[in-house]
């Protein structure tokens, strides 16, 4: 018997259209540095706000697979292992701690003032953990002090991520509720129960 029903199917296009979205967003890049400016974590953020813990670590996980195997889906157009071991690579290794924080709180469908709060705080949860893996792994390739490691990797994203995580919230107060629809996510009161 098929493992495959409408729901399981609706879950993977879902993640399916939230990879082709973080290879989008790579692609959309502003270098500045070693570590490019991209809309990629929004993507992931949405990822995990819109689909749940699951469905955003799929598209998430998908997306690393890609370019593991050397498609050109990481930002510059370009794949393969040596990315992950690149100054860059621990940015890419935290997108995954990243949707999982946003993913976790991606179950309520409600629009109130306190889970708009809730949705704040795990976007800069999120970032947070984006930065406690990328920043040690680009200290160490370059061989930098912290002082510059923070200068490069950083501080010139504190104002992008804010409006990315700004971006993300208006989105997923906007969508949330027709991508729970979509996926067929059953509701008791207030809470989605992703089965």
């Amino acid at each position: 018997m098929s493992t495959y029903t409408p729901k399981r199917i609706k879950m993977i296009v879902f993640s399916a259209l939230f990879t082709a979205s973080i290879v989008a967003g790579a692609y959309v890049t502003i270098p500045i540095g070693p570590v490019p400016i991209t809309l990629q974590t929004l993507f992931v953020m949405l990822a995990g706000l819109l689909g749940g813990f699951r469905t955003g670590l799929f598209a998430v996980m998908l997306y690393l697979l890609l370019g593991l195997i050397g498609l050109p889906v990481f930002s510059g157009g370009i794949g393969g292992f040596a990315h992950f071991i690149s100054p860059t690579g621990g940015f890419l290794l935290g997108l995954i701690p990243m949707v999982a924080i946003v993913g976790i709180g991606g179950k309520k469908p409600s629009n109130t003032v306190s889970q708009t709060i809730v949705t704040v705080m795990q976007c800069f949860g999120a970032n947070v953990a984006l930065y406690a893996a990328g920043l040690p792994f680009l200290k160490m390739r370059l061989v930098l002090d912290w002082k510059t490691t923070i200068t490069l990797g950083l501080l010139p994203f504190i104002v992008g991520d804010v409006i990315k995580i700004a971006a993300a919230v208006v989105i997923t107060r906007l969508y949330r509720s027709k991508a729970a629809d979509f996926l067929g996510v059953a509701t008791k009161g207030d809470q989605h129960v992703d089965s």
